[in-house]
């Protein structure tokens, strides 16, 4: 009887370790994570519908912005700045950034001379395996496999080119808002308003694709806290900007003088923003000293499912310290509605304060390619991984290097490059960072000559 007890006892032990170690395995890779996700979630079923339907309708105000504003009463007078500047997009970048076509060339041939050297450096180290430096941990492939779906390139200076490359935009959009910020700074024909701040934002862009640049061709691991750190800091200038110019224009309601109210609008920006800048920096070293994303990615979704062992399981007391804890599922909505809640501060400051709307032809292109760009990287492999079509171009560019089909392989290689979610993202947000930023100037220089 004892041995009855003692066997039953053993199959029940059996059973639960196997039971338990189903509940705690980290979904596999290409494996699209949204299914566990609202499998796992309290919400019921038909209410995640009812929430996944809102998160598509609330898109139509950011695509349809003139619509929108006729709706809420918005009459012709706030939409004349095309009429007046031009209505294609280099026309009213020279009109916003007060640059000439040969300066915005100028940013260009820098940007493409900057990445050609680098494609040039990775094409001549082909005769010989290249080698990062030892000190930045780019063996450490952990954190990096588990955010990102392009293929990787052993042994070359780039080894995500599509990721990398990509990168282009934010440079160009770092060299035009820095030209833009000098050449105002010294010009006459207006107040020299946001300047400083324009300038420091132009700085940022520029960390961000450098740091965005050596995280993807190698995954160090010291890029990785600078490239956060930096991209937060360039997605909240823009609304500390617009809300800084909208303190410039009730200032001026209130009688004061013009000039000075342009200075403290100016200073409020900048030290909203830099003690931003700061406070975030430090944030973010502290989490690089804690090792935080050294061993997988905390915040990749697949990680912080309710049954992934990161959050289920201490394994030796520093990962769940670490772990942001389990994901539900409104909080994955929440992060795809960015690019509605980023335009929501501009919408009510158009209607109660500028009573200008800027240019709409910057509106639709700033909202359109944030929209795509963002909506398509919530297939990349931090977020859904839903992204097949990458693991078979991947597939297919390993066979044709197995066979010494370079071309082919060169062809599937550029194909996981262009459709890679991260790197649409960079390219789509690098013309949106263009765009928002002269669509913040065409507001800004119609308020400045009102005022």
């Amino acid at each position: 009887m004892v041995k009855i007890i003692h066997h039953s006892s053993s199959i029940w032990i059996v059973i639960l370790s196997y039971i338990m170690c189903k509940a705690t395995v980290v979904t596999p890779y290409w494996t699209c994570v949204y299914n566990d996700l609202s499998r796992l979630d309290p919400t019921p079923l038909p209410m995640q519908r009812v929430f996944l339907c809102l998160v598509v309708i609330s898109y139509l105000p950011v695509l349809f912005p003139l619509t929108v504003g006729h709706f809420i009463g918005l009459d012709e007078s706030y939409f004349d700045f095309d009429e007046i500047y031009g209505s294609d997009f280099l026309k009213l970048m020279i009109a916003t950034t007060g640059l000439s076509p040969l300066q915005l060339y100028a940013c260009f041939s820098l940007t493409a001379a900057f990445y050609a050297t680098i494609v040039w450096a990775d094409i001549t180290a082909t005769e010989r395996p290249f080698r990062w430096p030892s000190q930045w941990e780019t063996d450490n492939n952990a954190c990096y496999d588990d955010m990102f779906c392009e293929p990787s390139r052993k042994n070359r200076l780039i080894r995500r080119p599509g990721n990398t490359l990509s990168n282009f935009f934010y440079l160009l959009s770092a060299m035009v808002t820095l030209a833009s910020s000098y050449s105002r700074a010294f010009s006459s024909e207006e107040k020299a308003s946001f300047v400083l701040s324009d300038a420091l934002f132009g700085v940022m862009l520029l960390i961000l694709s450098i740091s965005s640049t050596i995280w993807h061709a190698c995954n160090a691991m010291w890029s990785h806290g600078i490239d956060l750190w930096s991209m937060e800091a360039v997605i909240i200038y823009l609304p500390i900007r617009m809300m800084s110019l909208a303190a410039f224009v009730i200032l001026c309601k209130h009688s004061w003088d013009p000039i000075m109210a342009s200075s403290m609008a100016s200073a409020i920006c900048m030290l909203i923003y830099l003690a931003h800048i700061l406070s975030n920096g430090t944030r973010w070293k502290k989490k690089h000293n804690q090792k935080f994303w050294h061993d997988h990615c905390p915040f990749a979704v697949r990680n912080r499912l309710p049954n992934s062992p990161y959050v289920q399981m201490k394994v030796d007391g520093t990962i769940n310290k670490l772990s942001p804890g389990p994901i539900a599922l409104y909080e994955v909505y929440l992060f795809a509605l960015m690019p509605v809640s980023h335009n929501i501060p501009s919408w009510i400051m158009v209607k109660k304060v500028y009573g200008y709307f800027g240019s709409i032809c910057l509106t639709r292109i700033l909202n359109v390619s944030l929209s795509v760009g963002w909506i398509y990287r919530m297939s990349e492999r931090w977020a859904f991984d839903a992204c097949r079509h990458i693991k078979f171009f991947g597939e297919k560019m390993d066979l044709a290097e197995h066979k010494g089909e370079r071309l082919k392989s060169f062809a599937w290689l550029t194909l996981a490059a262009v459709r890679s979610p991260t790197a649409a993202l960079h390219y789509l947000t690098g013309i949106t960072l263009i765009a928002i930023f002269c669509h913040a100037r065409s507001i800004e220089i119609i308020m400045l000559k009102k005022y």
